[in-house]
């Protein structure tokens, strides 16, 4: 067993005893088959049919995901205490 008090053990990193976490979203998901929306109109057979219209649905939901993303993660950063965003 140790001879130090059980609370001293780590106290000079109080600040860092639990890590930020951003919060639970689909935004990465709709990321994902954004993606996968905007390859697959470049398929050979959907290409001839509806190809065009599939990669540039999937290229505008790409664009809307990832602005939302952005805005979600300036929002989160912008909440942070001062001293966590400096890190």
């Amino acid at each position: 067993m140790s001879d130090e008090p059980a609370g001293e053990h780590g106290a000079g990193h109080g600040e860092h005893e639990h890590p930020h976490l951003p919060p639970p979203s689909l935004i990465p998901i709709n990321v994902a088959f954004s993606l996968a929306v905007t390859f697959v109109g470049f398929l050979g057979d959907i290409r001839n049919v509806v190809g065009p219209a599939m990669w540039l649905v999937g290229l505008l939901w790409l664009v809307i995901s990832l602005l939302a993303w952005l805005r979600a993660a300036r929002t989160e950063y912008l909440e942070l205490p001062e001293e966590e965003a400096t890190h």
